[in-house]
């Protein structure tokens, strides 16, 4: 099995330029690049204040910046890290093939491990796997937010995995756009420099990550970790009525629809989103 490449080097220098100008927009920033067991994970971080800091996750074929929005509301609540994760279109560096959730799990847990203790939030795919980290090795992990988090209570709906045709290397411009803009409820992302940062990656970046299974409700009664789910009453990744109701099932979990947010709630509503970890993080 392959690793996870840039298509070309022309594809590569335009998604670098256009991450800088995401980054330069962040304010200050320092980072750090992490060996782990599948090659090298760049993480960029923004300093709060005192405390367990903030670790975001991405979602699939974005990288950790695509967090942008929610870098200043959550900077006031504390250090944040941007995770770039591997196998997708990002400043870091896989050297090893991820062929499995376990592959997943193992350089994940090595980030983690070095960045010390931490309240973990993933949003989509990033959300699933923050999911399967806090499930199966929780270690220094105090609290666990999913923002309408994909494969994890419900499937994917057909009419998205069908769409994601977009998403592949070499797609059409216009399917690609239409693919981004249904992620988003259709809201017209033109201009946008993290949406465009994310379509460059699409278009020339060949991921190398499987798809994992969807859990069990014996999984997801397995998470001990305190837990906050918010769902996209929108969303087009999930049934909310469906994932509200096996993510009910959490020992520790509260759980969220925002009837007017899309699968991009994220980005829709960092302040809300913001308000809602501080209640979790002061509770833990």
């Amino acid at each position: 099995m392959r690793t996870g490449h840039f298509t070309s080097t022309a594809t590569r220098d335009r998604f670098r330029a256009l991450h800088r100008a995401v980054v330069a927009g962040l304010g200050p920033t320092s980072t750090r690049d992490i060996g782990t067991s599948h090659g090298t994970v760049h993480v960029l971080t923004c300093a709060g204040p005192p405390g367990d800091p903030i670790v975001l996750l991405p979602g699939a074929g974005s990288p950790g910046v695509s967090w942008a929005s929610n870098v200043p509301p959550l900077r006031r609540l504390a250090t944040v890290h941007l995770v770039d994760p591997l196998g997708g279109p990002s400043a870091s560096t896989q050297d090893v093939p991820i062929r499995s959730v376990d592959d997943q799990l193992r350089w994940l847990r090595d980030v983690l491990d070095a960045l010390g203790p931490c309240h973990l939030v993933g949003t989509s795919m990033g959300g699933r796997l923050a999911f399967e980290v806090a499930r199966r090795a929780p270690a220094g992990i105090r609290t666990l937010t999913l923002l309408d988090p994909a494969l994890t209570f419900t499937r994917i709906p057909p009419g998205t995995v069908a769409a994601s045709l977009g998403a592949l290397p070499g797609a059409p411009s216009w399917l690609r756009r239409r693919f981004v803009a249904r992620l988003g409820g259709g809201a017209d992302v033109a201009g946008d420099p993290v949406a465009e940062l994310i379509e460059a990656g699409l278009s020339g970046y060949a991921p190398a990550v499987p798809l994992p299974p969807l859990p069990t409700a014996r999984d997801v009664a397995a998470v001990g970790v305190g837990t906050l789910v918010l769902l996209g009453g929108r969303s087009t990744m999930l049934d909310a009525g469906r994932a509200r109701e096996r993510a009910a099932l959490l020992p520790r979990g509260t759980v969220e629809v925002w009837p007017d947010a899309t699968h991009a709630l994220p980005g829709e509503f960092p302040d809300r989103v913001a308000e809602r970890l501080s209640s979790l993080v002061a509770a833990s």
